[in-house]
């Protein structure tokens, strides 16, 4: 109905345009308006669609027609739906019934007549014309059109042509067959006379309204024009049953022409041969009608038109003499309506005959006896009876004279019908030539018309179609990107959440948990690369852990609380945050969206985090504009620090222990990004890797995982994301690494302790990565001159001496092969590298690492005595044989290996060199086993277990019994030890409670391990007595063998046969190449036997190894001669005020001291920083100028209460209030100071009396005036552990963290406690004597912190000058503090010697 409504509308509109424009009316004559029209109405008046030009244009003669004899119409207007018309072809060519075979006929282009379908008996035929390109309307699916509507646009056609008809000069004519569209000939018949009839029942109206109209000379031209056209219409057949309508319309004008009053008129005198032209046009029409009528016409038709010619006997019968040959051919016809079978037609006939006997007596009659030729006198006198006869009495005589009258008539008067017949049809032809001809040209020029719409459609399709697809390529980013922005809001909203949820439930938290809490081993490494910490492992609730033969018994009782098997797909089980879902599933992205942290907020070792399936697939941006690059890397935009710019983004995969994490390495304008869980396809785009090409993504990670290559991981719950980032001058070392044996890898180190193994898809792509990093971070050789002197010894631990472009081999060939001065060797040689810290130092040069579990630091067994109870050191019994392998600590057991090997080289495989060792000193099980009871360890190990611990007897319970397994009791076990033997007692201790199981036998249940006698129980004691036993003379003096065995000549050759040293082939580097195995199957069985066995560490010494001196040109260090220490006869500094804090300057080789209120700002302290003002702020100055460089009020709500450099570009501040605020501190030039907030820390709930940090383990320790004392980590700014005290609580006075080993030293009144850097009591003691004594400040002593200390020892201060020097030591099976020294602060004002009455501070 709307568009009925619409259509009616705009009709009305036009309709009302046209009647009052006359500019508009003067447009629609000169363009297509008029056939635009008529295209409209076509289909609906004859029912069908219009055909192509081209189908009529080849059909012959241009005229489509229908095959069948009776085509039937059903118009689509809602009128017409109830009835259908028949358009019936007339064979013109057969004779009428009762005329001889040799009369000539009319004959017409197309002779149609039209019937209704429901005044017929019979049914119309269901066949129909079938051309290709025709569509037919269904009517059973269309509605009909309104039929309001269908009147109202063919009165607007209708009143275009009055008015060039009515009103304007020169009527063109109506030239339907120009305009109507193709169709069948049937069909554009039925339309023109649907045209013609009701343009000339209109115009007829019109006159008839306004007859005067006619006596003007223009409108009497344009109805002769008007007349002429519907005459050849009639004639060609294409009005169908016209003759009627023409008879009525023309006889109308000419009755009123021939009026009195109208013919004298001027103007009809002068037009006088246009009103004979249209009465012409009439008496052919007429004619034509009358021979149409024959006897297979239908009486009524013929009745009803003879009497229309009684009606107008008038106008047919005012011929002028030029038209008389028209009544000698009327009456000729009329004579064979008197030789009809019917009464009626022959009754009619005579009616006629009677008419033209009364008034044109003279004409007939000489007609008549021209046609007499004088012998049939008889006849004329009988004709002259009719007018006073009847009809019957008349047709009786016709009868009776039959064959006379058809001599007369038939013989006479047939020559001139056949002229007129032949002269007719003649011009008939003639002008229906013309007409198809012109018909072709518009055809032709519609369908010239018609290919240019439709190339023009084409041509907007296409344009129309990429516009289309532009827009929704566009459209879809863009809620791709707002889908992704609300999942990276939800995403930095869940680590927000979880980050609070922490905060809550942590140590001195509001809502702190009273269950006891799991930890994990922190991955920052400290001094000699030692990884100390712990930290709290946030995801152990997940976790329940238990052995093979308990999980054989059948379900836990708890198995309805919690899980039995490992999943590798770790969930976190957290708390969910108020935060909205996402509103639409086909708009859910990857959980593993980054979150908007600046720094890590959660540990590195969160690995196998798999990404949830990504329903999006993503499409290229159709807008290459200058937002491109920006768009493209929208997923990690919010990660950058504020003002930062990405400049180089990689795929990488960051190696954790036996997985790899696939992630992005993003080199920014100042900061250095790592993101997992994202990937940048080949065209730049940054998406998830659920969502990364696989034919783009490392496969070999994918092998290693146990996954098909294809295989996606799913992943349950919301994991929370973590966006490390750094400084780019905070990258310490860039070293290319092997991964499988594959030079594709790097390990970064960074300043903060932190060191990542990043894996890539190719050698060349991992040498341009490098080429990068080392451009963009200016680190390795050149930044040594520059590093701080507080990093430099991390910059040395990791730095490669012989650092340069060459191939990873040769580099570290060059660098130790060559000779022995390179400065690492140097330094051990002289005895200024400890032990631990060189092997440490050869194992990095060799690309063992931490990050990956199967190149994993090896480090020697040195002790054989793990059964006495108590260890001599100087006994070289107590040691293993550093000559010979673990496979070799016994003679038959040599003997037995030597054994194997020569039976594989009698089997001559080729394809299996023969070994002595069918596994390895260090694997991927050998490293877990080990560190079974600490996470993350404890994942990797039911990696390689299946998802539970393996049986009791076969895990790492004692000590002894390892040692016993490795060096003699089992030839399938040669390990050797792990770093962690060395410095973390942790690592034997089940803090995490994890259900190891029980022995067979005696049912002991694993949990410590069992531990020598002489540890007495205590693994800080063993880890103590196994690292003196490292850095003892006896191993110093061996240990250059051991190297020669795993790093050296030793390890590859005839050295290593003859020493008993050779592993399975593919242990080795070079033996296979990955990349050049083509057969799938035997690439993953490779992968799986180099990452299970193990791989020999690269050979870094293609000569023996020196040995270390015996240690008599050491030099002396305090902890030798700390009881020798005496004081300088003068002050080396006095700056007059009290002295709160002293610092050494290297490089200004000078004591810098800080007054209260004030710390001095290294390592060029050439600035310094002062605060206690009453706006809680903070000053910078200039130390040369004390010139105000830098000022910042409101640090803190209350007044600051301490000030602390963790390093020298982290400042801590901690306030009254007790919350400890962490910045920093950059300088953007010599005379500014720059200060940016990075956290704070709430814990306290009284003010912060002492801080205290350690560079090298990134820890902070604040104390407060109610003695809580807490420990922060400073790379994640979160709470590591609360320090616990036995008794009441008191004060702390002074705190220390050793820099080296990661003791904390606290101090309340006299008591001093030692803690393990995890806050495991080491020892607590008095350490004053007087009663009113108290420790006011202490200190360790480190050394170099390269080197190895005999006595660790420990300096305190006290009231009234007194500094007291302390070894720790064990005695008994504890740690005690043995006192070393007294020295006394003399006060130099004084004659005779007495101490200061001043504390030392």
């Amino acid at each position: 109905m709307a568009v009925v409504a619409i259509m009616r509308t705009v009709t009305r509109f036009l309709a009302d345009v046209h009647s009052r424009s006359p500019e508009f009316r003067d447009l629609v004559v000169v363009s297509t308006y008029v056939q635009e029209l008529i295209s409209t109405l076509y289909p609906v008046v004859v029912g069908l669609e219009a055909l192509d030009p081209v189908t009529e244009l080849q059909a012959r003669d241009s005229l489509v027609t229908s095959e069948k004899q009776e085509v039937f119409v059903r118009p689509l207007s809602r009128s017409s739906t109830k009835s259908a018309y028949v358009i019936r072809t007339l064979d013109t060519e057969t004779a009428a019934t009762g005329l001889k075979p040799r009369m000539p006929v009319l004959r017409r282009v197309s002779s149609y007549v039209l019937v209704k379908s429901d005044s017929q008996n019979f049914q119309p035929s269901p066949a129909k014309l079938q051309l290709p390109l025709s569509t037919e309307y269904q009517s059973s699916e269309k509605e009909a059109i309104d039929q309001t509507v269908v009147e109202e646009i063919l009165e607007m056609v209708i009143a275009v042509y009055s008015d060039q008809i009515l009103i304007r000069k020169d009527f063109p004519g109506l030239g339907l067959f120009m305009k109507v569209p193709p169709g069948i000939q049937e069909h554009q018949a039925f339309f023109e006379s649907f045209i013609l009839r009701n343009t000339v029942i209109h115009v007829g109206n019109s006159i008839r309204l306004d007859q005067r109209i006619l006596l003007e000379p223009r409108v009497l031209a344009n109805l002769q024009r008007l007349a002429g056209h519907l005459g050849e219409a009639v004639f060609e057949g294409w009005f169908i049953d016209g003759a009627e309508t023409v008879l009525e319309f023309l006889g109308s004008i000419l009755e009123y022409l021939q009026m009195p009053e109208t013919q004298h008129a001027k103007s009809i005198r002068l037009c006088s041969h246009i009103i004979a032209t249209i009465r012409e046009v009439l008496l052919r029409v007429v004619l034509l009608r009358l021979s149409e009528l024959d006897e297979r016409s239908h009486v009524s038709d013929i009745v009803a038109f003879m009497k229309r010619l009684v009606y107008w006997q008038a106008v047919l019968l005012a011929m002028d003499d030029s038209q008389k040959h028209f009544l000698r051919l009327f009456c000729f016809l009329l004579y064979t309506k008197m030789t009809s079978e019917h009464d009626q037609v022959r009754a009619c006939a005579a009616d006629v005959w009677r008419l033209l006997l009364v008034h044109k007596p003279e004409d007939t009659s000489q007609i008549l006896r021209r046609a007499a030729l004088g012998q049939h006198d008889e006849l004329l006198t009988g004709f002259s009876r009719l007018t006073e006869a009847d009809n019957e009495t008349f047709l009786a005589w016709a009868d009776e004279n039959q064959r006379s009258l058809n001599s007369m008539f038939f013989d006479s008067l047939s020559k001139a019908w056949a002229d007129f017949v032949t002269e007719e049809n003649r011009n008939t032809e003639e002008v229906a030539k013309v007409r198809i001809l012109k018909r072709k040209d518009k055809l032709r020029q519609w369908a010239s018309q018609a290919l240019r719409r439709e190339e023009i459609i084409h041509r907007h399709e296409i344009s129309c179609d990429h516009w289309r697809a532009n827009i929704y390529s566009s459209e879809s980013i863009k809620k791709q990107r707002a889908a992704q922005d609300q999942q990276t809001s939800l995403a930095f909203n869940q680590s927000s959440w979880n980050k609070l949820q922490r905060a809550l439930h942590r140590p001195c938290g509001l809502l702190e948990s009273p269950d006891p809490l799991k930890w994990q081993l922190d991955l920052t490494e400290g001094r000699n690369r030692m990884r100390l910490r712990t930290i709290i492992d946030s995801n152990s609730q997940v976790h329940d852990y238990r052995s093979k033969r308990e999980l054989s018994r059948g379900p836990s009782q708890h198995q309805h609380r919690r899980g039995t098997a490992y999943s590798r797909r770790k969930t976190v089980g957290k708390a969910t945050p108020p935060v909205p879902a996402m509103p639409n599933a086909h708009a859910k992205i990857s959980d593993r969206t980054q979150a908007s942290t600046k720094h890590a907020v959660s540990d590195d070792t969160e690995k196998d985090q798999g990404e949830d399936e990504d329903d999006y697939e993503m499409v290229g941006d159709p807008h290459e504009d200058g937002n491109d690059y920006e768009d493209k890397n929208r997923k990690v935009l919010r990660s950058l620090h504020r003002g930062d710019q990405v400049e180089h983004v990689h795929n990488v995969s960051r190696i954790i222990g036996l997985e790899g994490l696939e992630g992005l390495l993003i080199i920014g304008k100042l900061h250095l990004y790592l993101l997992d869980g994202l990937f940048q396809r080949s065209d730049g785009e940054i998406v998830s890797v659920s969502q990364a090409p696989q034919d783009e993504r490392d496969n070999y990670l994918q092998m290693i995982s146990g996954r098909d290559p294809g295989e996606r991981l799913a992943v349950s719950g919301n994991v929370e994301q973590e966006v490390r980032s750094w400084r780019r001058d905070e990258v310490l070392s860039i070293s290319k690494r092997r991964f499988l044996f594959r030079d594709v890898a790097l390990e970064v180190f960074f300043e903060d302790g932190r060191s990542y193994l990043l894996t890539t898809n190719a050698t060349s792509y991992r040498d341009d990565l490098y080429q990068k990093l080392v451009n963009k971070t200016a680190t390795v050789a050149a930044r040594r001159p520059s590093v701080a002197e507080d990093v430099s010894w991390r910059f040395d631990s990791v730095q490669d001496p012989a650092e340069q472009p060459q191939s990873l081999g040769s580099r570290f060939t060059s660098v130790f092969a060559q000779n022995s001065s390179t400065p690492a060797t140097r330094k051990w040689l002289q005895g200024e590298m400890s032990n631990f810290n060189y092997l440490m130092h050869v194992n990095t040069i060799a690309g063992r690492t931490f990050n990956d579990l199967t190149q994993y630091p090896v480090f020697p067994w040195v002790l054989a005595d793990y059964t006495s109870d108590e260890l001599d050191l100087s006994d070289p019994r107590s040691f293993r044989d550093l000559t010979k392998p673990m496979g070799c600590q016994t003679p038959e057991r040599q003997a037995d290996f030597r054994d194997r090997y020569q039976s594989f080289a009698e089997m001559g495989d080729h394809n299996a060199p023969p070994f002595h060792y069918g596994t390895h000193y260090s694997t991927a099980m050998i490293v877990t086993s080990y560190l079974i009871r600490l996470q993350p360890f404890v994942q990797s190990y039911l990696l390689l277990q299946g998802g539970s611990f393996d049986h009791p007897d076969r895990l790492f319970y004692s000590v002894e019994k390892t040692w016993a397994s490795a060096s003699r009791g089992n030839m399938t076990d040669v390990r050797e030890l792990i770093p962690e033997f060395f410095y973390l007692p942790e690592f034997l201790l089940n803090t995490n409670g994890f259900d190891f199981g029980q022995r067979q036998g005696a049912g002991e249940t694993i949990d410590t391990v069992s531990l020598p006698p002489w540890a007495k129980g205590d693994p800080k004691i063993f880890i103590a007595k196994n690292r003196e036993a490292l850095e003892s003379g006896y191993v110093s003096k061996h240990l250059h063998h051991w190297i020669d065995l795993i790093f050296g000549h030793k390890q590859q050759g005839e050295a290593a046969l003859e020493a008993t040293n050779v592993f399975h082939h593919l242990s080795y580097r070079g033996a296979k190449d990955l990349d050049k195995i083509e057969d799938p199957l035997e690439r993953l069985a490779t992968i799986g036997i180099i990452h299970n066995f193990g791989q020999t560490p690269h050979q870094v010494f293609q000569r023996s190894h020196p040995a270390r001196d015996d240690g008599k040109n050491i030099p002396k260090q305090i902890d030798t001669v700390a009881e020798s220490l005496t004081r300088l006869p003068s002050a080396v500094v006095n700056i007059r005020d009290r002295v709160t804090s002293l610092q050494y300057s290297t490089k200004l080789d000078q004591l810098i001291c800080s007054a209260p209120s004030k710390v001095n700002i290294g390592p060029s302290y050439d600035k310094y920083l002062e605060w206690g003002y009453t706006d809680g702020g903070i000053r910078f100055y200039a130390s040369d100028t004390k010139k105000l460089i830098g000022l910042f009020e409101h640090v803190h709500v209350t007044q600051i209460s301490c000030v602390l450099f963790a390093d020298s570009q982290t400042l801590v501040t901690a306030g009254d209030d007790g919350v400890v605020s962490v910045w920093g501190v950059s300088y953007p030039s010599r005379s500014a100071v720059d200060l940016q907030p990075k956290g704070s820390l709430f814990g306290h709930r009284a003010p912060v009396t002492v801080l205290a940090a350690s560079r090298s383990f990134r820890t902070l320790l604040s104390a407060d005036e109610r003695g809580q004392v807490l420990l922060w980590d400073l790379n994640r700014l979160e709470i590591l552990r609360r320090l616990a005290t036995e008794g009441p609580s008191q004060p702390v006075m002074c705190a220390r963290i050793h820099d080296v080993n990661g003791w904390v030293m606290v101090c309340r009144g006299p008591n001093l406690a030692l803690f393990t850097l995890n806050g495991d009591p080491i020892l607590e003691q008095n350490v004053c004597t007087e009663e009113d004594a108290a420790v006011v400040s202490c200190a360790f002593y480190e050394g170099s912190g390269n080197d190895w200390l005999k006595r660790e020892l420990v300096f305190t201060g006290h009231r009234r000058g007194v500094v007291n020097i302390w070894n720790v030591a064990i005695r008994r099976g504890v740690f005690v503090l043995e006192h070393i020294k007294r020295m006394h602060h003399l006060d130099p004002a004084a004659t005779a010697a007495r101490n200061l009455k001043s504390s030392i501070t």
